[in-house]
């Protein structure tokens, strides 16, 4: 395990062609990601899915005010629409070996590129505003799509990580001289 580097968090407002990242936090960021929560195609690589509205909000909660520290927090706007579609965060894995991208996109979006394009939006605000390192994303072996989206960042495999759920996932890797 490495020591954590000093980050501040930063969830300073990004965007993308076709896509707004700002601050998350908005009642509407709230609304949108304990909707997907509740889906379950959407979660069915993460856990299985929030009963209601009240469940959704309380792990929420639970996630961003524990461990691991998110350092940058994003909810995901859809410029063309102006709705939200999602939310992307950086966040320190639970052994604080490194920081992890994670996204979730409402399914009306699947298939249409944003989350390649929101990560290495984000990926590139990591290195060149935050100056990580390194950044892993772990992802459900069965997630293709996902991989998919890492490898497009120009990550690598890196072996696999027990920092979710205490099962084996796999993780991939860019460092900044990458």
């Amino acid at each position: 395990m490495t020591t954590p580097i000093s980050t501040p968090a930063s969830s300073a407002r990004l965007e993308t062609p076709r896509l707004v990242l700002e601050p998350f936090g908005l009642p509407e960021h709230i609304k949108a990601w304990c909707e997907m929560d509740m889906d379950a195609d959407i979660m069915r690589h993460i856990r299985p899915p929030s009963a209601d509205m009240a469940s959704a909000r309380a792990r929420l909660a639970q996630a961003d005010g524990g461990t691991p520290a998110i350092i940058g927090n994003w909810g995901v706007r859809e410029k063309e629409r102006n709705i939200i579609v999602g939310r992307a965060l950086l966040r320190w894995l639970a052994d604080d070996s490194g920081v992890e991208i994670g996204y979730r996109l409402h399914k009306i979006c699947w298939g249409k590129g944003y989350a390649s394009e929101l990560a290495q939006r984000i990926v590139a605000h990591g290195f060149e505003t935050l100056r990580l390192p390194a950044i892993y994303g772990v992802y459900h072996p069965a997630n293709l799509a996902s991989r998919r989206v890492l490898e497009k960042c120009g990550m690598v495999d890196a072996g696999t990580t027990n920092t979710h759920g205490g099962s084996a996932k796999p993780v991939m890797r860019i460092t900044a001289t990458d």
